[in-house]
């Protein structure tokens, strides 16, 4: 009984001790952080290269903020020679982690795989910020829209193209005669949703309002 004791005592001090490690770790690592963005910030690229290095390789909550300005460094050469694979390699690891840095990763691989042509990939990128909602980032519904009817991006999910038009045809008007003709596609052949021809009815004669209107 006195042993149980002593090493309940004991388990709860370590516990104790190792939350305190913990806590200074956080600190100085976000500290070591806050160093690498000033020194990017300020130019100085082989101050903010280590800080940001130390940080990738560790535990902390800011690895994956680290590792995207490790990424810009790459990218652009900042401090050392440019790396287009390492660029690419670290804005990935970001795109599918948590950090704060996560959609921004997301825009340069969307872009870097439209100047390959491979448009379908970059849709599908922009596609998971949209579904991400990042307040930082407007207008993607536009951008979507644009490119599928363009023929640059199309939906592998009917259910998330219905429910794309659906949100395009209540929330932006520029796109809504867009949208209003998907949403009768997929209400005639059941594309993402039932078929429904009283819904197909309404749509329809909506548009030849619209039509008589411009008239």
């Amino acid at each position: 009984m006195l042993i149980s004791i002593v090493k309940a005592i004991f388990y709860k001090e370590f516990q104790k001790k190792m939350s305190t490690k913990q806590k200074i770790l956080k600190d100085e690592y976000e500290k070591l952080f806050k160093t690498g963005v000033h020194a990017y910030i300020t130019n100085d690229y082989k101050t903010s290269y280590n800080c940001f290095s130390s940080i990738a390789s560790s535990d902390s909550k800011f690895k994956y903020n680290a590792k995207f300005y490790l990424a810009k460094q790459y990218e652009n050469g900042l401090g050392m020679s440019k790396s287009y694979s390492k660029a690419f390699n670290l804005y990935s690891e970001v795109s599918n982690n948590l950090s704060k840095f996560k959609y921004e990763a997301k825009i340069w691989l969307a872009l870097n795989f439209d100047s390959k042509k491979d448009h379908q990939k970059a849709f599908e990128f922009y596609l998971d910020i949209y579904y991400g909602k990042p307040q930082n980032i407007r207008g993607i519904e536009l951008l979507l829209a644009e490119r599928v009817e363009k023929g640059l991006g199309d939906f592998k999910d009917d259910e998330k193209a219905f429910n794309f038009y659906s949100n395009l045809y209540t929330k932006v008007p520029e796109y809504r005669n867009f949208a209003r003709n998907n949403l009768i596609k997929c209400y005639k052949l059941g594309i993402g949703v039932k078929k429904d021809e009283e819904k197909v009815y309404k749509l329809e004669n909506e548009a030849l309002n619209d039509i008589k209107k411009e008239d």
